[in-house]
């Protein structure tokens, strides 16, 4: 059975400096690539970068972000991971939970401004932003 988002068009285009998804509350995730990753762009060994940003959660490494905090890699000028950010940030706004409804979808836009605006994304990326991160 298709998909809502396999039937219609939907466009998405992240808007610069918008970071809203950056200050959402919740956990940011991080799969051992992306720790990888972001400890080699920082030139931290992975143990310092374990230690100085992350916790360990059933086997899960995140950073833990609450009400009325952001991200701790979000500056002024944006991401200060951005080229070596993890999945999870990579893959927004096409979360499971996003896109589980249109009705999701759209209450993903209030919060989104990049949704609705831009070229047609298509399926094909949509299906390759659901198996990047998968919790």
């Amino acid at each position: 059975m298709r998909r809502w988002w396999e039937k219609e068009p939907v466009r998405f285009e992240c808007q610069p400096q918008c970071f809203k998804c950056c200050l959402k509350p919740g956990a940011i995730y991080f799969l051992d690539a992306d720790i990888r990753r972001a400890a080699k762009f920082l030139q931290y060994s992975v143990a310092r970068f374990k230690s100085e940003y992350l916790v360990e959660e059933d086997g899960l490494w995140l950073i833990n972000v609450a009400e009325n905090q952001r991200c701790p890699f979000l500056t002024l000028e944006g991401c200060r991971i951005h080229e070596s950010k993890p999945a999870q940030c990579k893959t927004y706004p096409f979360w499971q939970e996003n896109l589980e409804s249109r009705n999701f979808w759209n209450l993903t836009a209030m919060f989104c401004p990049g949704i609705g605006l831009g070229p047609m994304f298509p399926v094909a990326a949509i299906r390759k932003a659901l198996r990047a991160f998968k919790m």
